[in-house]
């Protein structure tokens, strides 16, 4: 009996220890899915981030009432780049994805820099600014 128990309890350890050795999900991973924003008190849906063969795309609704073609690939966030793009010097804790034209992040909700502040923790910066988001 002990022995099948010392069999059964390797067996499990094995299985945990290959368990943890495979690859783990990007954080960026999470950015996928749909954003919408407020507009006129509405929500509407605004961007698409897709994962797609190893690489962020995003499409868009703004010229359109349906999802456009990929309009640009999005690269993960590094600390340097969000420190440049929010000018945020604190440790703040973010996942982002961004393009030159655009990036998406997830913050803590209620994280804020100057007079913006994100209730839902999703924003959009873009050209005239960061833009709360929310993820749908």
């Amino acid at each position: 009996m002990m022995n099948t128990l010392n069999c059964v309890a390797a067996g499990l350890s094995s299985l945990l220890l290959l368990a943890g050795c495979g690859q783990h999900a990007e954080p960026e991973a999470q950015l996928v899915g749909v954003y919408a924003v407020k507009t006129n008190g509405a929500l509407r849906e605004l961007v698409k981030i897709e994962r797609q063969g190893g690489r962020y795309i995003m499409r868009d609704k703004v010229r359109t009432p349906e999802w456009s073609e990929p309009k640009m690939q999005m690269q993960p966030v590094t600390r340097e780049r969000w420190n440049r793009i929010t000018t945020d010097t604190a440790n703040t804790e973010f996942v982002g994805v961004s393009s030159d034209q655009l990036a998406i992040f997830k913050v803590p909700p209620g994280w804020q820099k100057n007079s913006f502040k994100t209730e839902t923790g999703y924003f959009l910066f873009y050209s005239q600014g960061p833009v709360e988001a929310y993820k749908l």
